[in-house]
């Protein structure tokens, strides 16, 4: 795979409700709102398939609430192409 990663831990990812689930959480209660994640973890085959849907972890700030605790979510690819790339982060030394 070549280019920029699909997402990185640190990266923020903003998804709107029916672009995201979170796999904690029973489909019928899933996509209550917007998401606004700070990603934690990314497997090593995160965008490595051509499917719709990847797979992290993260920890969700809902709007006016606190941090969420660390769960794991679903998200459609298109989001994560679409986002923004991250600032630079500055030399590393």
């Amino acid at each position: 795979m070549t280019g920029r990663p699909l997402v990185s831990p640190g990266d923020i990812v903003d998804a709107e409700a029916g672009d995201y689930h979170r796999e904690s959480v029973p489909l019928h209660q899933d996509n209550m709102g917007d998401l606004h994640l700070r990603v934690t973890h990314v497997p090593m085959d995160a965008g490595a398939y051509d499917t719709e849907w990847v797979t992290l972890r993260g920890v969700e700030k809902p709007t006016g609430k606190p941090e969420q605790p660390e769960a794991e979510y679903v998200i459609r690819r298109r989001v994560l192409l679409d986002r923004e790339p991250a600032a630079p982060r500055g030399p590393v030394w």
